[in-house]
């Protein structure tokens, strides 16, 4: 047996770092860095990750020693930007962000002595809890719109798995209400995941029909005996837990600090002029914050709990060894993106290229109000045509494709349970199938891409 040998510096140093970020100690950041490794070749052990640790100067909790007032200049600024965040969040933005490994229970003691009543507060607060249950990653993809920042011109949108817990897209646009758009945000996420759900779901409306063709195209194309059957289901009655609970999650933990940055009294969404500016300046300075904020999401574990029937951990490594996509290659996605979401249609446009092209800053949480206002003053004689018919293009209205059958609501799989994803029969079928202890079970044969 020829004598196993270190991965090149390179290839380990952004896994050791993509690992340690995660929270990791030395040995588990070793044995998870193998997996990308062909193991009967290479092999390390927790001292490599230690000197490498040491090299790009990631220090542990005991090396970093961290205090009350060593992290108080860190804490003032996270704050800033989120003033509802807790312990746990804040011990994972700490590290994500700053590089910094703290301890929680210092942060925690800190936290404390500096803000007892907020500590109180946030310790009285808890989630109504729903059980909730899906086959696999990528069994269900469930999407969801959010109109809470409507009075900004803002309209965020939301897609996840709810079997790890993993958002896919959180996305800020002018508009939310387009389903050229929004197809687009779920075609994005699968081309990242190399596949499509079995379902996606959303609560009833228009900006969906998009997705519901596109998906259901697709998925047909896949199983020819899926025709006749839309792929997407409606959840009415407010059914549609998992993107509530995380717009829930997201507007106690990131909202907050941004709505009294944009409360200020210095935008009129009345007036065009002022609306592009602030649109232009304040759309991708949120992006980029939404995008850690979901980067943090995604790498950090929800608190653990003996009632959830989900998996629990990290949902970015949840999702690490996928089992239940459906394989879709590179041409399928060009082709879908075509017919259901092409990337000339105006809705894609920030704001109108001539007004883009006189301005060009960038922005901060501290410097945006500061910013717009400079800008405003700067193009205020800016011709009027500039300014008008842009938003045409906020709802286009999209026929959901004709003679296709609805989805049911779900079976009961397990007393006392809904499931609502893939792995069921689709409505036409008159046979009903039970499992050995009489609960109905029906499953959908998946044909391989491969297969012909």
């Amino acid at each position: 047996m020829s004598r196993q040998r270190k991965p090149a510096e390179e290839d380990l140093i952004p896994l050791v770092e993509y690992y340690w970020h995660l929270g990791f100690n030395d040995p588990n950041i070793a044995t998870h860095s193998l997996d990308h490794f062909d193991r009967s070749k290479f092999g390390f052990s927790a001292k490599t990750v230690q000197r490498l640790r040491t090299k790009l100067g990631l220090q542990g909790v005991r090396q970093r020693g961290a205090t009350f007032e060593s992290i108080t200049p860190f804490y003032m600024e996270i704050r800033e930007r989120f003033p509802n965040m807790g312990a746990r969040a804040m011990v994972a933005t700490l590290r994500q962000e700053y590089s910094i490994k703290v301890a929680e229970k210092l942060l925690n003691d800190f936290l404390k002595d500096v803000e007892p009543d907020a500590v109180r507060q946030r310790r009285v607060f808890k989630f109504k809890q729903k059980r909730f249950w899906s086959a696999g990653v990528m069994d269900i993809l469930c999407i969801d719109q959010h109109d809470k920042w409507k009075r900004f011109g803002l309209w965020p949108h939301l897609g996840i798995d709810p079997y790890p817990g993993r958002i896919l897209w959180l996305k800020i646009w002018w508009t939310n209400r387009n389903p050229v758009l929004v197809t687009s945000y779920y075609l994005e996420a699968c081309r990242k995941a190399g596949g499509i759900p079995l379902i996606t779901q959303s609560d009833p409306g228009g900006e969906h029909y998009g997705i519901a063709n596109c998906h259901t195209s697709t998925r047909q194309r896949l199983d020819p005996s899926l025709e006749g059957t839309l792929q997407h289901r409606w959840m009415k009655d407010k059914m549609n837990i998992k993107p509530e609970a995380t717009w829930s999650q997201m507007r106690r933990q990131f909202t907050s600090g941004f709505e009294n940055i944009l409360d200020a009294e210095l935008y009129d969404i009345n007036k065009p002029l002022e609306k592009l500016v602030f649109r232009w300046l304040a759309i991708p300075w949120l992006q980029a914050e939404l995008d850690a904020w979901v980067r943090r999401y995604n790498s950090t574990p929800r608190r653990r709990d003996k009632n959830k029937i989900l998996p629990q951990g990290i949902p970015d490594l949840i999702v690490a060894k996928p089992h239940l996509i459906s394989p879709v290659g590179t041409p399928w996605f060009d082709e879908m993106q075509d017919q259901w979401a092409p990337q000339n249609d105006p809705v894609f446009e920030l704001t109108p290229p001539v007004f883009t092209r006189k301005i060009c800053p960038e922005v901060t949480s501290s410097s945006f109000w500061d910013v717009y206002c400079t800008i405003l003053e700067r193009i205020v004689q800016v011709d009027e045509d500039v300014t008008t018919g842009h938003d045409t293009a906020f709802l286009a209205p999209m026929e959901l494709l004709p003679g296709q059958k609805e989805l049911r609501q779900g079976d009961d799989v397990v007393a006392g349970y809904k499931y609502f994803g893939g792995l069921a029969k689709h409505p036409q079928s008159e046979e009903d199938n039970d499992d050995e202890e009489g609960v109905a079970l029906n499953f959908a044969d998946l044909t391989d891409q491969d297969s012909s």
